[in-house]
């Protein structure tokens, strides 16, 4: 019984594989209908059914599996084309304290050491500035460009304070003109600066290409390894500052102040060059930027009035405007991760400096002459250095 039994099982298997197998040849010969148009399945195509390979949708290459129909290496559906980017900074800059050193409080003849400098312009540390970059721009298909941009830094401010009763002067002919000035109790010194620049560039890019066409990640299929971009465009750098020197003869009179407010204006134009390197979703970004102008420079200083009880008018408000060259150069290193395939956060540092402008400090004029602030020292530098974080959108 149990032989029977095997028997009729074989009988069944048998039976089973081969109408089997005339399904399967039935469909290929079904395919083989549409794909060579005659029903006939050449020797050397290979009969796997499940190594088709995907339709190219929306024109990214996307494969569910199978073989990759590229070469390796080959980009097909990486052609450059029009690509437009924001750029968002915001930026922490401090400065140096490039003015010009001249003293601007020493001892009274009461007090410790008569005559010797207690402060001068360079006592007043500036602390750090915030600010922004804004910059969009566009690569066209020939790979030339545009972009626009601004750049800012706001808030400034670096003080000096000295106290001692009675043994406190402010130097040169001013001080021993003015009542008090020579015996002052409290002398303060503060100043404010701000920095706005804009700019519009034009840009000659090269690109070496590099892809995976067959990736499943979209960032992967069709991506720019390797930018660089020679810039050459103009440039206005607009430098506003304001110095006070306050003065407390004695605790029951109020202070006498003598202010001073500068205007630096730089036109002209700029070349630079910027190169980014990509790696997936990272990046490296830097660029360097040089521009030569014409500066207009100004600067007005307020009356200075006595602060006794008869108020006595000293100096007059005074005033002054030059022209000159400036200078402007910034750089920056920055890196970028790509948390999507348009968006990306950027974290790097800057450098940059300005000269040819006029410092509010240095304008102080203890001289005591009908030209005693009529003029404008503009020979004052600004170096900047700082950190930026922001982001980015290329698409």
């Amino acid at each position: 019984m149990a032989a029977r039994l095997m028997v009729v099982c074989l009988v069944w298997w048998f039976v089973a594989t081969v109408t089997a197998q005339e399904s399967v040849d039935e469909s290929v010969s079904a395919d083989a209908v549409l794909i060579d148009g005659d029903g006939v399945v050449p020797e050397a195509m290979p009969l796997v059914v499940d190594e088709v390979v995907d339709e190219v949708v929306d024109g990214d290459s996307s494969f569910d599996g199978g073989p990759c129909p590229h070469e390796a290496g080959s980009c097909p559906d990486c052609a450059r084309g029009v690509r437009e980017y924001v750029v968002f900074d915001a930026l922490f800059l401090d400065r140096d304290n490039a003015t010009n050193n001249q003293p601007i409080l020493v001892d009274s003849q009461n007090g410790l050491n008569p005559g010797g400098t207690i402060f001068t312009t360079r006592s007043m540390t500036p602390t750090t500035a915030t600010g922004v970059r804004l910059f969009v721009g566009r690569h066209s298909d020939d790979a030339t460009g545009w972009e626009m941009g601004y750049w800012s830094a706001y808030g400034w401010y670096g003080d000096a304070r000295a106290d001692l009763a009675g043994g406190l002067a402010i130097p040169g002919d001013l001080g021993a003109a003015v009542d008090g000035w020579n015996t002052a109790s409290t002398v303060r010194a503060g100043w404010s600066s701000s920095l706005n620049v804009v700019e519009l560039n034009l840009l000659r890019s090269n690109f070496s290409e590099g892809c995976e066409p067959c990736s499943r990640w979209p960032s992967r299929r069709c991506r720019q390894e390797t930018e660089f971009d020679w810039i050459g465009g103009l440039f206005w750098a607009g430098l506003d500052e304001q110095a006070a020197l306050r003065v407390n003869t004695s605790a029951s009179e109020p202070a006498t102040a003598y202010r001073v407010a500068t205007a630096s204006n730089l036109f002209g134009g700029q070349v630079g060059a910027r190169g980014r390197r990509t790696w997936d979703r990272f990046a490296i970004e830097g660029f360097l930027k040089a521009g030569l102008g014409g500066a207009w420079l100004s600067q007005s200083a307020s009356p200075i009035t006595s602060s006794l009880t008869l108020p006595l008018e000293y100096r007059k408000g005074r005033e002054g405007l030059d022209t000159g060259m400036g200078f402007l150069s910034s750089m920056n290193l920055s890196a970028i991760y790509r948390f999507t395939d348009v968006w990306g956060l950027r974290i790097g540092y800057n450098l940059a400096w300005l000269s040819g402008v006029a410092l509010a400090p240095n304008q102080w004029d203890f001289t005591d002459t009908t030209a005693s602030g009529t003029g404008v020292r503009g020979a004052g530098g600004v170096f900047l250095h700082g950190a930026n974080l922001g982001l980015e959108a290329q698409w």
